[in-house]
């Protein structure tokens, strides 16, 4: 989702930079910084937003037991002052999971682990991102082979499948004294997570990469004409960057689910989840010191997703859209209307009648 609201940001600056360069006028330098500053800050805002809610907070509703036997509870009341009548009400009512509202899951994280847990595990993502664009960027491949591209980004992901089982351990469990390095399974584990991480990232790539070598074969790639209809253009814009994008997130969900889910099976024993969670997956799992597998299988990992978690997973999903929808149409608008102003504020440059000025 934020690739796509990023795509248009990018696409609607360039298209504005690409009108002032055809009108020999030189915009006010202020405004081109202001123009810069909103976009910045709004893309921010995004990113946080999908980092918080369709990472975070989805990655908790992907482990949560609807209905567990021992909970935690939401509201931390004083110890030193008993409520009687509250804890009748809990015994007689049944909990209603913590990631059911947005607004609750950001409550319980906020008491249970800071202000700044909206952010946690961002060391071990901003670590692995980085890794994941290092080694990509390592292996001599054309940029225009679009199969090639798949592969490499396949197998870069899975052999990082760790650094991600990693992270899902940092999100899910109670703040822990370790540095995230320090939370990195061994190489055991990562043969026991591959199938699971291969399964997401082959399935994603695979719908990114497919739909983009259609528009590549169809030519939508190539620069469109100045004279071509706005439709044409626009229909080119979502085939390049929509389409496979949001084709690509809609696929790799349940694919994302499962591996959430075999990671969460791995925790070690002595870390604590933030969330009530059933380790055994109803007794599906066996522990690997009694000579189990100590993971949960693929096909398990989905079958014990139960209705009501995945209705409550899909709802945290599309809450979020909402919100970026509406954010990014606010975006449309506050940036739409600097552009206007920069064009009605932008004076005659006759030194460079055909180029913008960036001087102010």
């Amino acid at each position: 989702m934020s690739s796509i609201t990023g795509s248009l940001v990018r696409r609607g600056t360039e298209a504005a930079i690409g009108t002032f360069q055809k009108k020999p006028d030189q915009p006010n330098g202020g405004l081109i910084a202001l123009f810069a500053i909103t976009a910045l800050v709004f893309g921010l805002i995004f990113w946080s937003i999908e980092y918080t809610y369709a990472m975070v907070i989805a990655t908790l509703a992907a482990v949560e037991d609807t209905n567990p036997d021992i909970y935690v509870r939401i509201s931390n009341p004083d110890p030193t002052k008993p409520n009687d009548e509250e804890a009748e009400l809990a015994v007689s009512t049944p909990p209603k999971p913590i990631t059911n509202k947005l607004r609750t899951a950001m409550k319980h994280l906020r008491d249970r682990a800071g202000f700044w847990s909206r952010f946690r595990g961002m060391g071990m993502f901003l670590s692995y991102t980085a890794m994941n664009g290092f080694l990509f960027a390592s292996v001599p491949v054309n940029e225009n082979s679009l199969f090639y591209r798949f592969i490499v980004q396949s197998v870069v992901s899975i052999a990082l499948a760790n650094w991600q089982m990693a992270w899902v351990h940092i999100v899910i469990t109670e703040p822990s004294p370790k540095r995230f390095w320090q939370r990195i399974p061994s190489y055991r584990d990562w043969i026991k997570i591959a199938p699971a991480a291969a399964l997401e990232n082959v399935l994603m790539s695979a719908a990114f990469f497919l739909p983009m070598a259609l528009v590549q074969f169809l030519g939508w790639l190539d620069p469109v004409s100045d004279d071509a209809p706005p439709m044409v253009t626009l229909y080119r814009f979502m085939g390049v960057t929509v389409i496979p994008t949001v084709l690509s997130f809609l696929i790799s969900m349940p694919a994302r689910v499962i591996f959430i889910r075999v990671a969460a099976s791995m925790l070690p024993e002595e870390d604590e989840t933030i969330v009530p969670f059933d380790r055994s997956f109803g007794g599906k799992v066996s522990p690997a010191i009694t000579g189990g597998s100590g993971k949960i299988g693929l096909l398990e990992a989905w079958t014990t997703f139960d209705w009501a978690a995945r209705v409550r997973f899909a709802k945290v999903i599309g809450k979020t859209f909402a919100i970026q929808v509406a954010l990014g149409v606010l975006a449309a608008l506050v940036l739409g209307g600097q552009v206007i102003l920069m064009f009605k504020t932008a004076k005659p440059n006759s030194d460079a009648p055909y180029q913008i000025s960036w001087e102010s």
